[in-house]
C-alpha cells in the first residue's frame, strides 16, 4: 500500500473524501424533501409608500388608478381595498391584492401598505420581479390622480 508524505494511505483518503461527498448529497436532497421548511410562497409581497395627502384624497386615488390600470375592486371598507386582475408583461400573471391605507398624521401625510401576489411564474419569470413591477405601476398611477386634485 502506498503512503503519502502523512503517513496515511491513499485508499483511506480516498474514503474519507467520499464519505463527505456522501454526506453533502444527502443534507442537499433532505433540504429539498417535502417536508423541509420553506418560505411560503403564496404570503406575496408586501410595498410601503407614504404620500402628502390626506388619507380620503389617497383612498379616492387609489380607486382611481385601479380604474385606469383595468384592476377591478372585489371589496373596500374603511382603509382596505382588495381585488384582482391581469398584469401584462412578456407573461400575462394574474394577481390579487390587498391595500391598507391610513393616515399618519395631520401634516397631511398618509400610508399605502400593498400586499401582492402573484400566480404561478414561468422558470424565466420571477415572481417578486412582477409584484415588484405592478407596485411601481400601481404607485405611479395614484401619484398621477394626486397630481391632478391640486
Amino acid at each position: 500500500m502506498l503512503r503519502n508524505d502523512c503517513g496515511r494511505s491513499r485508499c483511506s483518503v480516498g474514503a474519507t473524501v467520499g464519505k463527505l461527498v456522501v454526506m453533502l448529497v444527502v443534507l442537499a436532497v433532505a433540504s429539498l424533501a417535502p417536508g423541509a421548511p420553506k418560505k411560503d410562497k403564496d404570503q406575496g409581497q408586501e410595498f410601503t409608500h407614504t404620500f402628502q395627502h390626506t388619507y380620503d384624497e389617497v383612498f379616492q386615488a387609489t380607486q382611481e388608478a385601479f380604474e385606469r390600470l383595468g384592476y377591478s375592486v372585489t371589496d373596500k371598507e374603511k382603509g382596505t381595498i382588495s381585488g384582482n386582475g391581469v398584469i401584462p408583461g412578456g407573461t400575462t400573471l394574474r394577481c390579487t391584492f390587498a391595500i391598507h391605507i391610513e393616515a399618519l398624521n395631520t401634516k397631511p401625510e398618509t400610508r399605502v401598505t400593498m400586499n401582492i401576489k402573484s400566480g404561478k411564474t414561468g422558470w424565466l419569470t420571477s415572481r417578486s420581479g412582477v409584484e415588484q413591477e405592478f407596485d411601481q405601476r400601481l404607485s405611479s398611477e395614484i401619484q398621477k390622480v394626486l397630481a391632478s386634485y391640486h
